[in-house]
């Protein structure tokens, strides 16, 4: 499998019970949806989507290795204690996560 990603960044999550909590990003490309272009919106089955999930601006990743490889690697470098109190948060969003999310992918990053 093929991981298309449209970016991974490191930001504050915004909203809900771990808003204000450091995270990393990871907004996949593509859904079944909406093709992503303006003049297929109307036709579309999701007319209301906001997100520019289209292309692989952050890179296409064959592995889940190399894919948590990245994840990893967006996260600032901090003290070790820091991971002691508390975790890495990554979340998963884009066009679909579903298409692409595997339970191998999150389980190399628990691993992690």
């Amino acid at each position: 499998m093929t991981f298309r990603i449209k970016e991974l960044f490191y930001t504050l999550q915004g909203e809900g019970m771990q808003a204000g909590r450091p995270a990393v990003f990871c907004r996949f490309a593509g859904c079944n949806l909406w093709s992503g272009r303006e003049e297929d919106r109307a036709s579309a089955r999701c007319t209301f989507c906001d997100t520019d999930f289209t292309g692989a601006d952050a890179g296409e990743f064959s592995s889940v290795e190399s894919l948590a490889d990245a994840i990893a690697s967006t996260f600032p470098p901090l003290p070790d204690t820091t991971y002691k109190t508390r975790r890495p948060y990554v979340i998963f969003t884009g066009g679909e996560p579903a298409l692409q999310l595997t339970q191998d992918l999150i389980e190399t990053l628990h691993a992690r």
